[in-house]
């Protein structure tokens, strides 16, 4: 296969408020689009692009607008390279753009860079690489396409709670029904420690039929932020001692990548998120303890998500779809891979993280964008997506946008 046509745009999507995690703040999100093709076949991929979750180091040298920018400019130099390879696979492509992109801007910038970086600029192509490769094959549905069989009729919706989150949004985000809640720390040791201990006397206040436990389940990210074996074992010490720990359900990337800790005897779910960039990282995590990984198909490309799912199935490793924001059409790549998967342990239903709701100033607009923007699976009613008959269509993932497609004007 030979790409010889390659387009890209973007637009900036305001946030209702300053987004806070790994210790920094961002504002607006660029909504990065891609489209491809050879002259016969043409395909658009979406992606979010977000330099603070991918590399905070880049997102602190640089700051959000030049950050931002630094990652786009990576998306089209793949793209160039993108018109002069020929491939079979859109497995092929992806890997072969990535160590392409990886040695150019290790190199632009003068110091080693973060994987996810590189794979979140990549996540548009990659996108499009594979409704560019379906259209030639004939291929129409997305379990033909991946491989996977649907598994779930229904999905809870996973809120996140950021550092600016308040006490009455969080009891708000209850009462409609959301009962998983993930929840960013890793601000500072005394703030996490009165952060967890205030949500955890707020879900007990409340019961859901969808968890073991019949509570409402605490999520916790860390983010990496966490400097030290001592620093996690004080924490969970003090949520034992609170009678907290039973109500996490996983507790994810307490530890930077550099960080080479072992956490299997710890009485909790460890969770591999951003440390994980390829199946090697995946099979180093969970040797070091972790026994659940975090996909992100709209964070770390289709293509890297799936390898890392077959390698979760074949060791053991629970598996859920986690969000990065994304805008109402990108979640239907999160949801079909949410939907074909199994689910954790301590609940009944699939599980998708999903927060742009949540987040964008837009977001009812951003929903007039989607092909099927009328569906009755784009919202949860009661903190559940009801995918009965989502197959059918697959959620409109194999249609056009027409707002999104007139986005990418940019010839490469």
């Amino acid at each position: 296969m030979k790409i010889s046509n390659c387009k890209i745009g973007y637009i900036k999507e305001n946030l209702i408020k300053s987004f806070g995690f790994k210790g920094g703040y961002v504002s607006n999100l660029w909504q990065v689009v891609v489209t491809i093709g050879d002259g016969q076949y043409f395909a658009t991929g979406l992606s979010i692009q977000s330099v603070l979750w991918s590399d905070a180091d880049v997102f602190n040298k640089y700051g959000q607008e030049k950050g931002d920018l630094l990652m786009y400019e990576t998306t089209k130099y793949a793209l160039k390279i993108l018109q002069n390879i020929e491939f079979e696979t859109p497995y092929e492509a992806t890997e072969r753009l990535f160590n392409s992109c990886y040695l150019y801007i290790k190199e632009k910038i003068g110091y080693d860079i973060k994987k996810t970086f590189i794979l979140n600029a990549l996540v548009g192509i990659d996108m499009a690489l594979w409704l560019y490769y379906a259209k030639k094959k004939k291929i129409n549905s997305f379990s033909s396409l991946t491989n996977l069989e649907k598994r779930q009729n229904k999905i809870a919706l996973i809120p996140l709670i950021t550092y600016t989150t308040s006490k009455k949004e969080i009891k708000n985000i209850i009462k409609n029904g959301e009962f998983f809640l993930k929840v960013k720390i890793g601000k500072e040791y005394e703030w996490d420690k009165q952060r967890i201990k205030e949500i955890s006397n707020i879900i007990k206040e409340h019961s859901t039929i969808y968890t073991v436990s019949k509570k409402p389940i605490i999520y916790l990210d860390a983010n990496g932020r966490y400097e030290s074996m001592d620093k996690l074992l004080w924490l969970i010490e003090y949520l034992d001692k609170e009678k907290i720990l039973d109500n996490i359900c996983i507790f994810e990337e307490p530890f930077s990548e550099e960080k080479q800790y072992d956490v299997s005897d710890i009485p909790c779910l460890f969770a591999c998120d951003e440390s994980a960039h390829s199946i090697k990282e995946v099979e180093q995590r969970n040797q070091q303890g972790y026994k659940a990984l975090a996909l992100k198909p709209a964070a770390k490309t289709l293509s890297e998500s799936l390898k890392m799912l077959e390698y979760a199935k074949n060791n053991n490793m629970k598996t859920f779809v986690a969000d990065l924001t994304v805008n109402p059409f990108l979640l239907e790549l999160n949801r079909n891979v949410a939907m074909r998967i199994d689910s954790l342990n301590c609940v009944n239903v699939g599980l998708l993280e999903t927060n742009g709701h949540m987040n964008y100033v837009n977001w009812d607009k951003m929903i007039s964008y989607h092909p099927l923007k009328k569906a009755g699976f784009l919202k949860a009613r009661d903190g559940i997506f009801d995918l009965t008959n989502y197959e059918s269509n697959d959620g409109g993932f194999f249609l056009e946008s027409k707002y999104y497609n007139n986005i990418s004007k940019e010839e490469i």
